[in-house]
């Protein structure tokens, strides 16, 4: 069955957003042949590409025969902390340097994409001498690989890595991403997905969600996702909690013709314990949270970028409950630097 102008737009988005400028180029070109509403729209699209390619369509997709593509992609960082606890008067500030790179070698067909993909990064602690309560190494890495599959409805994304530091050995985790379409409307979609993860080191969580999409290439592109979520993880060593509640986890973004882009994030968990070694331990609740922005601007295969992210952690206790750890804490990241997409 052939597909409308929504499904090749939005894989012409999705395209986009993994670098693939011919595959994007195509799709785009596919759906404006196709009847809808975008039609306007797509072809000022399709004719901005190739003005900035100085090329014709017949060019274009000669470039794109092939259904193999490789394209890298990855940043470095300069990024000020700041850790603010609720039983300590004074913050602990440090720096630190990160980067990562990635390699991915995608396979392209009419319904489905094939992503193979490698990933290395570390982080340098280039002053962590007044951050005591974060026990930080003076460097950590990650090395990883993952796989994704696209379609018209359907999302999947599957990997590992490897955690390595300079107090620690090497530590494995484990991650799984599967989202699944139900309703489009427009350039809106609406469906389900379900997320996992476990590190040999903890945490472990399992999540469940209702989704809801829209895409576009310029103005604004939003994500929400509302849910519930199961998290093991340990707030006083041995033992380890389990919990259960509501999660919440919008995005937004605005991107100009300029190609500067604002984003915003947010993902927030409110846990109560189902599981614990005594009744004590069974009143505790959570509430986490992370927020962030960040504004970039990327005219081409590389780009500028500075933005700012927050983590927040507050327990409900009881009066007499003695963890070693702070009632509520903020964590806070403040980070500049250049992307590059290839």
């Amino acid at each position: 069955m052939a597909e409308s102008q929504e499904d090749l737009y939005y894989r012409a988005l999705k395209a986009e957003e993994a670098g693939d400028i011919a595959r994007a180029l195509e799709l785009f070109e596919s759906a404006v042949a196709e009847p809808g509403p975008y039609t306007a729209e797509i072809q000022e699209i399709v004719d901005e590409y190739h003005g900035a390619l100085g090329e014709t369509a017949d060019d274009s997709l000669a470039s794109a025969e092939s259904p193999w593509k490789f394209h890298t992609f990855g940043n470095v960082s300069y990024i000020g902390l700041r850790y603010k606890r609720s039983d300590v008067s004074e913050a602990e500030t440090g720096s630190e340097l990160s980067s990562s790179i990635s390699a991915s070698l995608e396979y392209e067909s009419m319904v489905w994409s094939h992503s193979f993909e490698v990933n290395a990064s570390g982080d340098w602690f280039v002053d962590k001498e007044n951050m005591p309560s974060l026990d930080t190494s003076a460097w950590e890495g990650s090395f990883g690989v993952g796989y994704s599959l696209l379609g018209n409805s359907l999302v999947l994304d599957v990997g590992a890595n490897l955690n390595v530091s300079e107090d620690e050995g090497w530590v494995p985790d484990f991650y799984a991403w599967l989202e699944k379409y139900f309703v489009r409307i427009g350039s809106q979609k609406v469906g389900a997905a379900f997320m996992g993860y476990d590190s040999f080191d903890g945490p472990l969580f399992v999540t469940a969600y209702a989704s809801w999409h829209r895409f576009v290439k310029y103005g604004w592109k939003s994500s929400v996702y509302l849910g519930a979520r199961f998290e093991a993880d340990s707030i006083s060593t041995p033992y380890w909690l389990k919990w259960f509640g509501p999660s919440f986890k919008p995005s937004f973004s605005y991107r100009f013709r300029t190609d500067i882009s604002v984003d915003a994030k947010m993902n927030l968990f409110y846990g109560f314990v189902v599981d614990g070694p005594d009744a004590e331990y069974e009143t505790v609740e959570k509430f986490s949270g992370s927020w962030g922005l960040t504004v970039s601007w990327k005219p081409g295969a590389f780009g500028l970028f500075i933005g700012a992210e927050q983590f927040y952690r507050y327990y409900v206790l009881p009066a007499d409950y003695e963890t070693g750890y702070p009632q509520s804490s903020f964590y806070s990241q403040l980070k500049t630097g250049v992307k590059w997409d290839i």
